[in-house]
């Protein structure tokens, strides 16, 4: 029997074995993020060319070390985005590269591990999708707190930190750049899951409440 049953402890393990000389052979100056299967490859450089240039060889060199191990790249899973200086400007040779003979074409944004990258770095579309994502998990507990013969606060505290603080935490690292309407969008949102778990009306104000369920631990 060839590899490990699906989802066994030992398959992440063997995994980061296969792949630790993946990237040995990409050039200097290019940086690359590895988790299970999906990889991500970044560089910087001027002039366009020349970035160009740098990217395309890094994708080479991967691919190449993929076909060794009898591996394949699949460019209808691949993305590109490139950041600039001046993100409204139209390049009339905008930076394109190669996977498996596949042009790759760059995105007004792309998502990694969860996270939606827009090339403005605003973080508008990543809020969205994690108001969608919260969404139905406010629910739930203004369900289940409307449901509770009597009010346990601290259980349903509890829930709320397990289900809707950590999707809205998740990539907290890079929002530091996000403006301010984005963080006071998202102390709203939580402001709102914190009412709905302990019961309170929309329009609730308990400022002692919140602070509490969301420094305590």
């Amino acid at each position: 029997m060839n590899g490990t049953p699906q989802g066994s402890p030992l398959s992440p393990l063997l995994y980061i074995m296969y792949t630790a000389d993946s990237m040995n052979g990409i050039p200097t100056h290019t940086e690359h993020g590895l988790f299970a299967d999906d990889a991500a490859l970044w560089t910087s450089g001027h002039p366009l060319s020349s970035l160009r240039s740098t990217l395309q060889k890094t994708i080479d060199a991967f691919e190449s070390w993929c076909k060794s191990w009898k591996l394949k790249l699949q460019p209808t899973k691949t993305e590109l985005i490139h950041f600039t200086l001046h993100p409204r400007k139209k390049y009339q040779n905008p930076v394109m590269v190669k996977v498996e003979n596949t042009l790759i074409k760059p995105l007004d944004h792309t998502r990694y591990l969860g996270v939606i990258i827009e090339k403005r770095l605003k973080w508008r579309m990543h809020l969205e999708h994690i108001e969608a994502k919260t969404a139905p998990w406010i629910g739930l507990l203004r369900y289940l707190s409307r449901s509770a013969e009597e009010p346990y606060n601290k259980a349903m505290i509890n829930v709320f930190k397990s289900i809707v603080r950590t999707v809205i935490i998740y990539g907290y690292p890079v929002l530091p750049t996000a403006d301010q309407k984005i963080w006071d969008r998202l102390q709203i949102m939580q402001n709102k899951a914190i009412r709905a778990a302990l019961g309170y009306p929309y329009k609730h104000r308990s400022n002692t409440s919140i602070r509490s369920a969301t420094s305590s631990r």
